[in-house]
């Protein structure tokens, strides 16, 4: 059986009906649907009945009593871990948060610049900086950062790092800038800290900063996820990667060779790029300042919340993490590691066609014909990939359809690495749906979001994979037409897959929700949403 097919769900179905009262007893059920079951790090394609709960435990320290039955009818019985988001959505306890992120794609409000210039190639004559993380991030942001003579517009989703918010405070305040930053509204406590120094910022320098509200009747569903910083309005830097710790640790292993040992476990696989191009920067620029623009004119209507706040407005619960999960991921970072330099590419002088993608603006169009492009090779590295059987996500769902047919071509090197992070759940999905197993690899610390074809073209990009992330979040990317620029990427992809991903699935850890109050139990560690999810 290649897929579970409608069928086959439904027959699966009414048998969880006719046991539901069972399963429901079940200590820690959160709910029970068709699958495939995982079995010794292998998804066997034979319809299962799935029953997920909120921590697995070990089956020898599962009383009899409390066990879930082997069989129910003709199908195999699969207890499975289920994964935070699946734990949210079954709890009373959050159903404000559910109901929330269920209506955050009602009624969005996005209406781009006029004449759409995200929508057309451009081409560059200047090298591109090509480097990733944590190899070489802060130690190229930097230096980026502190190179503004004029003016600095910026694109961000997570701004928790104090190193960096130093250096930007620093340079608006001394260095006689004009600044803008449109920013997410979610909130983190480092960035409250972060926010509260720009508010006292706005009074003694040049700086326009918005936060950009998301959700029901806003212009964005669920995230301002960009990640975009135009210098001068000729160069842009953009990435994968957040003004985060994690996506920008404060660590230069190229520079300082002790720090790779163990790298990974302070910072994620992020790519990134610099482009010298004024007409390209300004293209990019032109959209942050339609961002802010925005979100003073919803201030200015009283739509409320859009200057500086300091207040979250989305509370996603913390987590407990299994503090053996967190060791073993320690343990295998531990090892010893070469880091890749920034190189400036391509090496000789020459022009690069390349195609700028923005969410929701033109992204999905451009990602279809690019996966249809792959002729031998087809590589992609994601934090996740999320299915969803959502009417609102049928483009979206149609995207991962043409991965699963692609994944059977047998002239094609598909190849995807996925984040950790509920892996076995996702990854379940997608063989469903007909993907073939055997394309996938799971790694940790994975935050990137990019494709590279045929060794010839790569995707730097911030865009997640998920309903929200591919339709109707924003979100900026680059489509970059040179062979030397997608092997740059290709190599360190290759070596991701070779030395760091692997490929047996195992169930995933169990972490559990936090309420606020709730004590950590002996052997977890409380984090919180956004820091599990990287």
């Amino acid at each position: 059986m290649r897929v579970l097919d409608d069928a086959t769900r439904a027959a699966v179905r009414s048998v969880i009906a006719a046991h539901q009262a069972q399963l429901t007893a079940l200590p820690g059920y959160v709910a029970a649907e068709p699958g495939f079951p995982l079995v010794d790090g292998r998804f066997l394609r034979e319809p299962a009945v799935i029953v997920l709960v909120d921590r697995k435990r070990p089956l020898s320290e599962v009383p009899v009593a409390e066990r879930a039955p082997r069989q129910l009818g003709p199908y195999r019985v699969c207890v499975m871990q289920a994964d935070p988001e699946r734990q949210l959505a079954a709890s009373a306890d959050f159903e404000d948060t559910v109901n929330a992120l269920a209506e955050a794609a009602v009624n969005l409000v996005y209406k781009p610049p006029a004449g759409q210039p995200i929508d057309k190639p451009y081409n560059v004559k200047q090298p591109f900086l090509c480097h990733v993380g944590p190899d070489a991030g802060w130690p190229v942001l930097r230096p980026f950062l502190e190179g503004t003579t004029r003016s600095l517009s910026v694109a961000m989703y997570d701004f928790n790092a104090d190193h960096i918010a130093q250096v930007f405070i620093d340079l608006v305040r001394e260095g006689g800038i004009q600044a803008s930053l449109s920013w997410d509204d979610g909130m983190t406590k480092e960035e409250q800290v972060i926010r509260k120094k720009l508010r006292t910022l706005q009074q003694e320098a040049d700086l326009t900063a918005w936060l950009v509200q998301c959700g029901k009747g806003r212009r964005f569903a669920s995230a301002y996820h960009e990640k975009v910083a135009v210098r001068d309005h000729k160069a842009f830097w953009l990435s994968s990667g957040n003004w985060s710790q994690r996506s920008q640790p404060d660590i230069d292993p190229v520079g300082t060779p002790a720090q790779a040992k163990g790298m990974f476990s302070k910072g994620n696989r992020e790519w990134h790029v610099i482009c010298n191009d004024a007409v390209l920067s300004k293209v990019f620029e032109k959209y942050i300042q339609h961002d802010l623009a925005a979100s003073a004119k919803e201030d200015a209507d009283g739509a409320a919340d859009a200057a500086l706040d300091v207040a979250q407005k989305l509370k996603l619960p913390d987590v407990f993490v299994p503090l053996d999960h967190l060791l073993e991921q320690a343990v295998a970072f531990a090892g010893p590691v070469v880091p890749v330099e920034p190189a400036r590419l391509p090496s000789v002088k020459t022009t690069v066609k390349v195609q700028p993608v923005l969410t929701p603006d033109n992204y999905l169009p451009h990602i279809n014909a690019l996966i249809d492009s792959a002729q031998t090779s087809l590589y992609l590295q994601f934090a996740y990939m999320t299915w969803s059987d959502a009417d609102k996500d049928a483009d979206f769902r149609a995207l991962l359809h043409k991965i699963a047919q692609r994944s059977t071509e047998p002239d094609l090197d598909l190849r995807i690495i996925l984040g950790s992070t509920s892996a076995a759940e996702n990854i379940r999905k997608l063989v469903e749906a007909g993907c073939n197993q055997e394309v996938f690899r799971v790694q940790g610390s994975i935050h990137n979001k990019g494709i590279i074809v045929d060794g010839q073209t790569v995707l730097v990009s911030s865009t997640n994979w998920s309903g929200d992330g591919v339709l109707r979040n924003r979100d900026a990317g680059l489509i970059i037409h040179n062979e030397e620029v997608a092997q740059y990427y290709q190599q360190v992809f290759l070596d991701d897959w070779d030395s760091r991903a692997r490929s047996r699935v195992d169930d995933d850890p169990p972490v559990t929700l936090a309420s606020a109050d709730a004590p950590t139990p002996p052997g977890m560690v409380r984090m919180s949403w956004g820091d599990y999810h990287g």
